[in-house]
This record gives C-alpha cells, sequence and structure tokens, in this order.
C-alpha cells in the first residue's frame, strides 16, 4: 500500500480560500451559527442571492476554513462560544474576509451592534495552527470576547485568551521573508550559489527558516526541478520560473486548484497543479473550498475509522500477550513434567536406603540403580523430616508434576489456538484498511465476535450483562440518578463525599462538573470509558443537578464547567472538597428548569 499523501492547509491554501471567500461572501448576511462539534463553527450566510455554509475548524489534526455542502446536527445545548457567536454576528452582515500577511490566520470582520443597539465591528480570528489552533471573537477594542478554546496563565504565561483580555496576535513570521515580494527569490538563489555553504545545508531548511508562510509540502514543489539534479543554470533557471508561476502570477492568469485523489478517493486539495505528484493523482476542480471540502470529509472520516479499528487493534494485542503468557506458563509446566518420574525414582532411592538414613541427615550419597553402571548421587533432605517422610516429598512432587501434565497439554493447545484467532482476526483488520472496505459496522461485528467466543477479554468500563451495580460509597453521602439515555449520575452532598466521588469512584473518562468560580457539589457522569458517546442532553441533566446542588442555585443563569476526570487534581494540602482543573468547557444553565 503507497504511503498516503499528506496535503497541508497552508498559508498558500489559505491565500487562495481567502480569494474565494471574498468573492462570494463579503456583504452576505449571517443568517444561523451552530457548533456541532467541540471543534467546529458553521455559519449559515445568505449573499448575493445563494446560500452558503462555511466551516470553520480549529481542530488539532483538521484546522481549516472553507465551504461546505455536509450540513451537520446541532447540538441540542449550544456551547458559550457558539451563543457568543449568535449575540454577535447571527443577522449581521460580513464587510470584509483578509488574510493576515502570509500567515495561517483569517479574519471576518463584522458590522455588529453593541446591548444598547449602538453599531460597532467585531472580528471572527481564526488561527489556523495545528494544535495550537483556535477561534477567537475580538471587539472594535482588540479586547477578546469569547473563545472556543480559553488559554488561562496555567497553559501559556506568555498569551493568555479569556474574556476580557486584550486580543495578542501569535508568533508571527517577523524578520522572514515575504515569498510575494518581488526580489524574494534572490535570498534561494544566492544559498543555492554560495560555495562556501556546508554540505550538510539544505535547500529545504533554508526556505522552512528563512520564508514566512512555508510548509515542507510546498517547499517540496518549489524546488521539485532541483530533485535529482545538480544545480546549473537551467536548473536555476526552472526554480525561477516555477517560483515566479506561483509567487508572481499576473491577475490575468488564473489558478487551477485540484483534488488529490489516491486510490480513487480525495486525498487532499492544493491551489495549483503540483509537478511533484503524478498527472493520474490530480483532477482540476472549478474552486477551491468544493475540493477542501470533499477531501477533508473523507479524511475526517477515515480518522475517525482509524481510531476505532486502532482500539480494536489495541485491545487484541493485549490478549494475545495475556494468552502468549498462558502459553509459555503451559510449555513450563509440560518441562516440569518431564522431571515427574526422576523425582518418584528419587522418593523411592531414600526409601531403598532409609536403613542407612540417620536421624538430622542433611543428605545421603547412594548408587542410582535406575541408571547405567549404577552410579553414585548424592540426594539432599530436610533434616526435620525422618526418612520417610523426606521420601514422601518427592513423591508429592511427582504427583503433582503427573497430574498437571494433562491440565498443561490442554492449556497449550487452548493457547495456540486462541492466539492463531486473534492472528488472523488482526490480520482481518489490516486486510480491511488496506483495501479501504474498513467500516465502523465491520469492527463493531468483529469485536462482538472476539468477546463472544472469549477471546476478548472485556475491558474496564464494559459489563458483560450491561447491568450496573450500585457503588459502594462507603458511608458517604452521594446521591445516585438513572438518566432515561441510561447513564449513572452521581453527586458530592458534602465535602468528604466530593473528596471521594473525585478521588475513589470517578474513572479517568468520566465526565465531571462544578459550577464555575463557585461552590458546588462535585458531579459525575459515568461513561464506561465512553465519553464522545454521551448525549449532550445527558451533560445538561448533570449540570441542572450541578447548579441545584450549589450556591447559585437561586440565579436564573448558572455557569457549569465541565472536564474529564482525568484532568481534575486536589492542590497539596487543599481543605475537603478543594479540586483544579483544566481543558473545561461551559454549559450555562438554568436551575429552575430543573
Amino acid at each position: 500500500m503507497n504511503e498516503p499523501i499528506k496535503t497541508p492547509f497552508d498559508s498558500l491554501t489559505l491565500r487562495a480560500v481567502t480569494a474565494e471567500l471574498r468573492q462570494k461572501l463579503i456583504g452576505g448576511q449571517i443568517q444561523d451559527i451552530r457548533q456541532p462539534a467541540p471543534s467546529e463553527i458553521l455559519l449559515a450566510i445568505r449573499s448575493q442571492g445563494k446560500n452558503y455554509l462555511l466551516l470553520c475548524s480549529d481542530d488539532a489534526r483538521f484546522a481549516r476554513v472553507h465551504l461546505t455542502n455536509l450540513k451537520r446536527p446541532n447540538s441540542p445545548t449550544p456551547p458559550t462560544f457558539c451563543m457568543s457567536l449568535r449575540k454577535h454576528l447571527e443577522g449581521c452582515a460580513i464587510r470584509d474576509i483578509r488574510q493576515r500577511g502570509f500567515d495561517r490566520v483569517l479574519e471576518i470582520e463584522v458590522d455588529s451592534h453593541t446591548d444598547v443597539g449602538d453599531r460597532t465591528v467585531v472580528t471572527l480570528i481564526l488561527e489556523l495552527m495545528g494544535k495550537h489552533s483556535n477561534l477567537i471573537l475580538v471587539n472594535e477594542k482588540g479586547n477578546v470576547l469569547e473563545a472556543a478554546k480559553r488559554i488561562t496563565k496555567k497553559v501559556s504565561r506568555f498569551r493568555e485568551i479569556l474574556p476580557g483580555q486584550p486580543y495578542l496576535s501569535p508568533p508571527g513570521q517577523l524578520g522572514r521573508i515575504n515569498p510575494f515580494d518581488a526580489n524574494s527569490f534572490e535570498p534561494l538563489r544566492k544559498f543555492l550559489s554560495d560555495d562556501e555553504l556546508p554540505n550538510s545545508s539544505k535547500p529545504s531548511e533554508f526556505l522552512l527558516e528563512h520564508y514566512a508562510g512555508m510548509s515542507p509540502f510546498l517547499a517540496k514543489e518549489l524546488l521539485f526541478p532541483l530533485s535529482g539534479a545538480s544545480l546549473s543554470a537551467s536548473v536555476l533557471s526552472a526554480l525561477k520560473s516555477r517560483w515566479d508561476e506561483i509567487f508572481h502570477r499576473s491577475p490575468a492568469q488564473s489558478s487551477q486548484p485540484v483534488l488529490i485523489r489516491q486510490a480513487g478517493n480525495p486525498a487532499g486539495a492544493y491551489p495549483f497543479r503540483l509537478e511533484h505528484l503524478s498527472d493520474e493523482l490530480q483532477t482540476t476542480v472549478e474552486d477551491l473550498n468544493s475540493a477542501l471540502d470533499a477531501a477533508f470529509q473523507y479524511q475526517s472520516n477515515r480518522a475517525g475509522l482509524s481510531a476505532v479499528s486502532s482500539e480494536l487493534k489495541g485491545r487484541i494485542d493485549r490478549d494475545l500477550k495475556r494468552f502468549q503468557k498462558q502459553k509459555e506458563s503451559a510449555e513450563r509446566a509440560l518441562e516440569e513434567s518431564a522431571k515427574a518420574e526422576g523425582h518418584k525414582q528419587t522418593g523411592e532411592l531414600i526409601l531403598a536406603n532409609l536403613w542407612r538414613i540417620d536421624s538430622g541427615a542433611t543428605e545421603i550419597v547412594v548408587q542410582d540403580y535406575f541408571a547405567p553402571d549404577y552410579p553414585e548421587r548424592g540426594i539432599l533432605l530436610n533434616p526435620e523430616l525422618n526418612p520417610q517422610e523426606n521420601a514422601e516429598v518427592w513423591f508429592k512432587r511427582y504427583r503433582k508434576q503427573r497430574d498437571g501434565e494433562e491440565t498443561a497439554l490442554k492449556r497449550n493447545v487452548e493457547s495456540e489456538e486462541k492466539l492463531a484467532a486473534l492472528r488472523a482476526a488482526k490480520a482481518r483488520v489490516a486486510h480491511w484498511e488496506a483495501t479501504d472496505v474498513l467500516s465502523e459496522s465491520l469492527v463493531s461485528e468483529l469485536r462482538e465476535e472476539l468477546k463472544a467466543t472469549g477471546l476478548l477479554r472485556q475491558s474496564p468500563g464494559e459489563n458483560k450483562d450491561n447491568s450496573r451495580s450500585a457503588p459502594d460509597f462507603q458511608g458517604h453521602r452521594i446521591k445516585r440518578f438513572t438518566t432515561p439515555e441510561g447513564y449513572e449520575i452521581l453527586i458530592g452532598e458534602s465535602a468528604t463525599a466530593n473528596d471521594f466521588l473525585t478521588l475513589r469512584l470517578a474513572s479517568p473518562n468520566d465526565w465531571w462538573l462544578h459550577v464555575r468560580s463557585s461552590t458546588s457539589s462535585h458531579v459525575v457522569v459515568k461513561t464506561l470509558g465512553k465519553p464522545d458517546l454521551v448525549p449532550k442532553s445527558v451533560l445538561y441533566q448533570a449540570a441542572l443537578l450541578c447548579a441545584k446542588h450549589s450556591s447559585q442555585k437561586h440565579s436564573s443563569i448558572v455557569p457549569v464547567d465541565f472536564t474529564l476526570k482525568k484532568f481534575v487534581r486536589k492542590p497539596r494540602g487543599a481543605d475537603p472538597g478543594g479540586a483544579d482543573y483544566r481543558n473545561e468547557k461551559t454549559l450555562e444553565v438554568n436551575p429552575a428548569e430543573g
């Protein structure tokens, strides 16, 4: 199977997307805002008599912005960031869309209004920078109104992103060369022509270190004329020609975006046809946005399937190790059973020489009449036992190993069969991946098949009969609720109960809730190890219970933070019920609704 082609959403791609969005969306009205997933925002825009759906994602793997045709289901409970966007952007017109320099930062400027109805301008800033990606709403004064990912001083001492704080740009590329400048090729030409450069210097490294917005993918394309060839006047001319074609294209020249396919599937998209990829892998498309939408839909689906198959393969690997240990144990038992006859013979030699053994003796030397030529043999004795008891020790060893031989043989055969079956199951998953037929249903069916035959051990969060036994609260005051969906919610009713619930009962992947900046019960939603499958309605119900068991229970709006229990810790020396947490999101609820 060929290595997958990894096409990045780099600065050049963002530049081309921005150009298309400016043509279609400036002046358009934002009619609806949704947040179908924690890392995705959808803006429904009416512009030039057409309806558009703009996807903004700060996903660490798939950070991007483009128009989409895929309508995703809305979250039943809009997160705080979504509510803030609706407040400031819904019904407002887009006045500008621009890329900041040649960085992976997009700014969508919108005509908005203040709480008292005065006109103002707000800007939705999309920072598309891998794991540091974020979506941030900023007011006219440059202060943060809200962010998809709030960044506290605990996370970054240098760049805090919190409501009310001044917005600070991410570390830029000051001092780097803008490739769109008129003479931007000259530094590269000088680098390539300088004979005094150390041999270890590579043109690609030079591009990445000295030019703004340069991705390894783009560097590879720019340097393609140099691949497999020594530097010459003709090669340098080809490099300059390709550079000008990409960065100094005249307005009359139109870019031709391509959809990159691998094994017939959309693997990526780029603003122009690539020389370092074969033509059969590239299909010219009308616009880059549609190509990106197709490519990222496929990649997202593949990533989800990959996570599912990786989880199953990981479980198979764990059980392969388990059955391998069982097989090795059985083989050792068989090796010991081969010594059984020798133990019996030792016992008989002791009995044959009882008259020669003095009380308290630690050893006796006898003639071994079971061996050819009757050699002398020393036998160690336990001085605390009489001769008959010493003989019985060896007979017991004989009987134990003799009787265990059949069991060891059976265990050895069973272990080998189970190992073969698990290896075959893992091979099936690998075949599905290689032939691109992998699906969640196939993985689920195989998982259940392996569990039913005893080949796959239950994971810690699974219960064989799907029943939930009541936990042992050890006298602590903890309330227990079961939602209509079947999820269990636990609520601590005292400081010590909160500690017991958080530190003893909650599992790392359970949801943990607490009213923000206020006194409240600790609330835990048991997830059976699958927090992503917990419906929003369950989290909302847990947030209501948390608010009702807090000092803000009479307020109309109560912010309730929720995070995974593995991100919660009790500070050293803290009072009972004290806890610090991170990676939280917030639900705003009205306790009266409960």
